[in-house]
């Protein structure tokens, strides 16, 4: 059985693998060229899809088919579909965070076999540089994400007059305009976020409140830590926040608070992701121009700093180890990546991080682009270790139990450590 490792992250150049790569131009692909791509709904799909239009009119004669699914059960079926050896589709959309499981099983191949061969990829014009963050698996690259995302605050400045600095003003901020509480309130709701128990999204989003209370899930060294006086600060913040959410808060997914955005009924949403503004302005909502963004809340530290501390991870597509289409998969991956493919995306809907484009003034126009330079410095990823899934199945029992249960928060971490702890056992 093949040993799992840690997805690094990394913020250098890779050596190309091919001397004077990026000096050639690179030949079309032969074979056949029309590319399936398997594919969440999802804006960052939808702005995808963009690009592979105006790729086609580029490439003639290639051909891509998206294979659309809803975002529940995806993560499974699209595990389950690699593993059963699969080749129906040439490129996978998948979180990053599971790349690492998919990349040890031998499912999914790196990209250097294109991505470090003159004949694919001139590596000049892709500029790798420009590109900080991929994600590596042995030494090889198997995912460069096509959207890095992570969580700003969004707040209707008719009624609230700055971004809350701290998770104390948004919680006055949340009680003043909830409705339950405040039947004068103009909104329904004082607060919004994401909590889906069953996938990703409600752990990551617990992970910014934690971290900037100065807790962590595992530590650098690997041990668990989530039982801890932060871990429970953070705990009793979220029961106490529970009071201004909707009371089936652990089924509300990005579209769910998206739409409550779009129809105006919420004061605030935070920690929510940095794609919904690009993607409200794409709508006719009549609430779109009532909302502005900022960086995250977190804690005043005693300097008078403020310790905010955003998770952030990517979209990305994965090569499919048994596509026929590997080399004209590649060319389209290739575009959706390049700087010509980020800015067209990111024109879409979708989220750009390449510094040239964010520091690129006659691009990067608006309020948007500078918050998110200054969230991108901060934000961390949490920590992917190889029983990534199985953890985050805990750590949405352990949310669920803060916001919709009345048991001890000290009761809901111990059995969150026990649980982890044991399933480090069950890796050794």
């Amino acid at each position: 059985m093949k040993k799992w490792i840690l997805i690094l992250l990394v913020v250098a150049i890779l050596v190309p693998a091919f001397p004077g790569g990026g000096k050639e131009t690179p030949a079309k692909p032969a074979g056949p060229k029309k590319i399936t791509i398997l594919c969440v709904t999802s804006p960052e799909t939808n702005a995808l899809k963009v690009a592979a239009e105006e790729f086609k009119k580029k490439n003639p004669g290639f051909e891509i088919v998206f294979s659309e699914q809803g975002r529940m059960g995806y993560f499974t079926n699209v595990t389950t579909q690699l593993v059963g050896g699969t080749d129906a589709f040439d490129l996978v959309q998948d979180n990053t965070t599971y790349i690492t499981e998919l990349a040890a099983a031998g499912v999914i191949d790196p990209y250097d076999t294109y991505l470090f061969n003159p004949k694919y990829t001139n590596l000049s014009e892709y500029d790798l540089d420009d590109i900080p963050v991929k994600l590596v698996y042995n030494g090889k690259i198997y995912c460069i994400p096509t959207d890095l995302s992570s969580q700003i605050t969004y707040v209707r400045k008719d009624l609230i007059g700055k971004i809350p600095e701290t998770w104390d003003e948004l919680l006055e901020n949340a009680k003043k305009f909830d409705q339950a509480t405040n039947p004068s309130s103009p909104v329904k709701y004082g607060i919004m976020l994401t909590a889906l128990t069953g996938g990703p999204e409600a752990p990551k989003i617990f992970y910014t409140v934690l971290w900037s209370m100065g807790g962590n899930v595992i530590d650098e060294k690997g041990n668990v830590v989530i039982n801890s006086p932060a871990a429970k600060k953070a705990g009793e913040f979220y029961r106490t926040l529970a009071k201004y959410l909707p009371k089936d808060v652990t089924t509300y997914d990005y579209t769910k608070v998206f739409d409550s955005l779009k129809a105006g009924l919420t004061a605030q949403a935070a920690p929510f992701w940095n794609a919904a503004w690009n993607n409200l302005q794409l709508t006719d909502s009549a609430f779109k121009d009532k909302y502005a963004i900022g960086l995250i809340p977190g804690v005043r530290q005693p300097d008078g700093s403020i310790l905010r501390t955003p998770q952030t991870h990517g979209w990305g597509l994965i090569i499919n180890t048994n596509s026929k289409n590997k080399e004209a998969a590649w060319e389209f991956l290739k575009f959706a990546t390049s700087k010509e493919g980020f800015r067209i995306r990111g024109k879409a809907g979708s989220s750009v991080y390449r510094p040239s484009i964010l520091n690129d003034k006659s691009y990067a126009t608006g309020e948007y682009f500078p918050i998110m330079a200054q969230t991108y410095k901060i934000a961390r990823m949490e920590p992917l270790v190889t029983y990534y899934s199985k953890l985050h199945e805990i750590l949405n029992v352990m949310v669920a139990g803060f916001l919709t249960s009345n048991t001890p928060i000290e009761e809901i971490l111990a059995k969150a450590e026990k649980d982890i702890l044991e399933l480090k056992k069950q890796q050794k």
